[in-house]
């Protein structure tokens, strides 16, 4: 398939009014082979108000059209093998789509199988189990990979769960945005156990917390629906870093999914008042741009935001150790280079790659005098590197950082972009 012809089905999509939407969905089939031929470089949104799953290109924004018709899409996310798994809210069940063609694969959880009621988000543990949470009855379900029943792994009984939406994950914790509790919660994978609020109730003015996202800095990042805001995290303790997009930023009314996604991996949010897609700096919170609204697609009440598959990156940077604190000042001041090692924490997962490439990018500082070459010592840009050393001297009276850039790639040619900063205090 030519990529004239497929620009010209872009074009086509993005004239149609919303009346028209509907001779979309028999163009469906059709589709897929076209969607198969292109990059895929796309998102999908859940318009709950038009009940349609709905797809996007992700650079232009341009409406590719209607997937599916579905009775109350709500969240939506990327597993086993790299296919869209969907929640109808209305019928209680988990739906699954290619991600690439856009093709139903039909019903991956039956309608009320474990009891599922008005599920919100499907998502993908490490322990290879699915998480879906049910607005209904106040649970996190739990289900094998081929959408069976296991167990009930969290209520609002046993713990404070009380509107269970996005969840997220790391190595052995799942976190959860609990609406109605204005709190973020954590329970432990293996044993179910409930360890309590990881960022508490109304922290940093969280207001009815619907999408949760680690994002590339290693973060943990939150919409806060009641107050307008996207806020952030500290992903080690939960501690309140900043409100990264503040209140009404690019007109951000009612926040809900968030995701880390685009050529630059920057933050994409879901409007739900002004049925727009909102696109953020991933760095430094600014607005971007409206990458996706309703004059075109017709979305309405929009719930779910997915990408298509590419690598999610995390990194975290840790100081190993301060050889300079044991250092008399006039020795501290004498030495042109404190330097001090540096280890990366890494968390990368792809479903469509189990062993995605990962490289060192760059190192920069934020003070224009440093010289970086000096600065940084034992790095191999280019190479998976997670441990080298930075210079900790820093006489310019003001607090300097480094920022350290990774980039993932996967066999699809798909990239993810992650960063992380190490503060660097005056002496």
């Amino acid at each position: 398939m030519s990529k004239n012809l497929i620009g010209q089905h872009v074009q086509l999509a993005r004239s149609w009014s919303h009346a028209s939407r509907s001779a979309v969905l028999a163009l469906t089939a059709a589709s897929a082979i076209l969607f198969a031929a292109s990059s895929h470089a796309d998102f999908y949104i859940s318009s709950f108000g038009t009940n349609e799953l709905m797809r996007f290109d992700e650079n232009s924004g341009a409406f590719l059209g209607v997937v599916a018709n579905v009775n109350g899409p709500f969240a939506s996310q990327i597993g086993f093998k790299g296919d869209l798994y969907l929640s109808s809210h209305n019928t209680g069940e988990v739906l699954r789509f290619d991600s690439i063609t856009g093709q139903s694969k039909g019903v991956f959880i039956k309608a009320h199988e474990g009891g599922l009621t008005n599920p919100t988000a499907p998502n993908f543990g490490p322990d290879g189990k699915v998480y879906v949470g049910d607005l209904a009855t106040n649970r996190v379900l739990r289900y094998d990979s081929n959408g069976k029943f296991l167990d009930v792994f969290a209520d609002g009984t046993t713990s404070d769960l009380n509107g269970p939406f996005m969840m997220s994950f790391d190595a052995n914790t799942m976190f959860i945005a609990s609406g109605y509790t204005n709190s973020i919660l954590r329970y432990d994978l293996k044993t179910k156990e409930f360890m309590g609020a990881f960022a508490k109730p109304g922290s940093g003015g969280l207001n009815l917390p619907v999408g949760l996202e680690f994002g590339p800095d290693g973060n943990l990042y939150a919409s806060s629906a009641n107050s307008n805001e996207i806020l952030r995290f500290n992903g080690k303790t939960g501690e309140f870093i900043d409100k990264f997009a503040p209140a009404g930023s690019g007109g951000m009314s009612s926040p809900r999914a968030i995701r880390f996604g685009g050529a630059n991996t920057d933050l994409y949010v879901i409007s739900l008042n002004t049925n727009e897609v909102l696109q953020f700096d991933r760095e430094t919170g600014a607005f971007v741009r409206a990458v996706a609204t309703a004059k075109d697609s017709g979305m309405y009440k929009s719930r779910g935001l997915t990408f298509t598959p590419r690598p999610e990156l995390f990194v975290y940077a840790n100081v190993v150790k301060r050889n300079d604190e044991a250092l008399l000042p006039e020795e501290a001041y004498r030495r042109r280079h404190i330097y001090v090692p540096i280890d990366v924490e890494m968390r990368v997962k792809d479903f469509r790659d189990s062993s995605p490439k990962i490289k060192l990018e760059s190192i920069v500082s934020s003070d224009p005098s440093v010289i970086i070459e000096h600065a940084v010592k034992g790095a191999h840009y280019g190479k998976e590197d997670y441990h080298f050393k930075l210079d900790f001297k820093n006489l310019s009276g003001v607090e300097q950082k480094y920022t350290i850039t990774y980039r993932a790639f996967n066999k699809d040619g798909m990239s993810a972009i992650a960063t992380t900063t190490v503060a660097v205090q005056p002496m």
